[in-house]
């Protein structure tokens, strides 16, 4: 074998660019290092950037280097020669000048590529259309909902993002499962909820909620329509008490009672979807503390709040706004509201009920539900009202395109997901709602339960078979509850899911 060959490692043009690839890399990575933790608004989605994209480009820099020394060692063995390797200036080699004008080329190309890309990658993964649009199949649902929410034009970071170092180590680490579940299809269908690693509300939704501003009461109108041929509708005006602590009067009333300062409420979830509350305790502004427990009756254990395996929950928004962007509609509210807008004309028999079970009708994918629905509900008509198939088409024909909307709206199949699989606090039906805590299960050492009075929250100014309000009799100290149904009493000795459950769409 020939005498060692001692040559420059970057005579190899793979070695100059692999070279610029880990010089620059690491620059590229230590540039959105400092922009990340220089910017106040975080976010784990940057990880996806500043921890895997920029550390890619050093990774193949290096693989880069290797392969040109192992291409380099074999050249020479295959020559007899041995070869070892320096880094060392060498000018007077043409094959160094040739490299090095190529690690200079490629050097001002990725400084340019720096320049503009890091900061635009950075405010990229800020984005909502990142989050929602990135990794499709994954976010689709929430994206969808989260665009016909009150809160379309708030960003997802600022509410999905954690303060401090502790909560930006483990959103990075988030992000970085999160990636490798969609790069490797691991992800589960549905997403599960909640969202445990989510900030305190107190450090979100009270930037823009300021609590101390939770007074007053709102008028709210539903119009309902029955499942008879003629869709009777049905109105109800509310006078929602928002409550809390008036400042005008002093009163500590209504719903936002449980949010005051001044009180404290506490919980103990047994389930994962913290519907099942067997535990409260309740720390009012005079320092009275009462703790209500499921009755023995029940037959239901009670946790021990001092046991380490047990987690005390302190109420806050999130607890009853569980779904503030992303909210899937029943099938029944979803149609009632397209028929009160006249999306969905009322001229069409049985539509409100038909409409339902179109929604409710099991499909394999979106594309099918799409369809499906506009195909059935114009067979229905063929065949059951054949003078209305042929009077009334343009209707039929709108119909069916708002419950296509509808169903894009709210249901994913694809991934499992709609109002069945996403737990809604603020509802009544189909959910527990408040009556998760405010039931006949729970109750103090000295039997008081807590209060289940639905005057509390709302008081009914107006009620009946109309879509007109104008032709209710109104009373602003409210009316009492009238079914729509004739049920009798049965809806004060019964919650509302009892009948309005998932199967029945509403």
């Amino acid at each position: 074998m020939n005498a060692a060959k001692n040559d420059s490692l970057l005579s190899h043009p793979l070695a100059a660019i692999g070279t610029a690839f880990v010089f620059y890399g690491g620059l590229f990575f230590g540039f959105l290092l400092l922009l990340d933790l220089a910017t106040p608004a975080e976010n784990p989605y940057t990880a996806l950037v500043t921890f895997v994209v920029a550390p890619m480009v050093v990774v193949l820099g290096v693989v880069l280097v290797l392969l040109s020394m192992w291409l380099q060692v074999r050249a020479a063995h295959r020559r007899g020669e041995k070869f070892t390797f320096h880094v060392a200036i060498d000018t007077s080699s043409p094959h160094y000048r040739r490299n090095l004008a190529a690690f200079g080329g490629i050097s001002v190309v990725l400084l340019v590529i720096i320049a503009y890309t890091g900061v635009k990658a950075h405010d990229a993964v800020d984005s909502v259309e990142f989050c929602g649009e990135t990794c499709h199949a994954v976010m689709g649902p929430q994206y969808a909902a989260y665009h016909n929410s009150a809160h379309a034009r708030v960003r997802c970071v600022d509410c999905h993002i954690g303060p401090g170092f502790e909560h930006w180590v483990k959103a990075k680490m988030a992000g970085m499962r999160q990636l490798y579940a969609v790069a490797f299809n691991t992800f589960q269908r549905p997403i599960p909820t909640p969202v445990h690693a989510l900030r305190p509300a107190q450090e979100t939704c009270e930037n823009c909620h300021w609590p101390r501003q939770f007074y007053g009461e709102k008028f709210v109108t539903h119009t309902y329509y029955k499942t008879d041929e003629e869709n009777s509708p049905w109105t109800v005006d509310l006078l929602v008490k928002i409550g809390g602590g008036n400042p005008r009067t002093g009163k500590l009333e209504g719903i936002h009672w449980h949010m005051l300062e001044a009180n404290k409420i506490e919980y103990i979830a047994v389930d994962e979807d913290l519907q099942d509350i067997p535990w409260v305790r309740a720390t009012r502004d005079n320092g009275e503390v009462v703790t209500y427990t499921q009755a023995p009756s029940t037959g239901g254990d009670i946790p021990d709040p001092n046991s380490s395996d047990v987690q005390v929950r302190r109420f806050d928004c999130m607890d009853c706004h569980n779904r503030p962007s992303h909210i899937f509609h029943p099938p029944a509210k979803s149609v009632n509201l397209a028929m009160s807008q006249g999306l969905i004309s009322t001229d069409l028999p049985y539509i409100r009920k038909t409409g339902v079970e179109l929604l409710m009708a099991d499909y394999a994918e979106n594309d099918e539900a799409i369809t499906r629905i506009p195909q059935a509900l114009k067979e229905y008509y063929e065949k059951d009202y054949p003078d209305v198939a042929r009077d009334r088409a343009a209707q039929i024909d709108e119909a069916a395109t708002t419950l296509v909307k509808l169903y894009r709206e709210n249901f994913f199949p694809e991934m499992k997901t709609d109002y069945r699989t996403r737990v809604n606090n603020l509802s009544h039906f189909t959910n527990a709602g408040c009556f998760r805590c405010h039931n006949d299960r729970l109750e103090s050492s000295d039997g008081a339960k807590l209060q289940k009075d639905c005057t509390t929250c709302h008081a009914i100014v107006a009620q009946g078979a109309s879509a007109e309000l104008a032709e209710l009799e109104r009373d602003l100290q409210g009316v009492q509850f009238k079914h729509p149904v004739e049920i009798g009493d049965a809806w004060r000795q019964m919650d509302c899911i009892l009948c309005h459950t998932h199967e029945s769409g509403y």
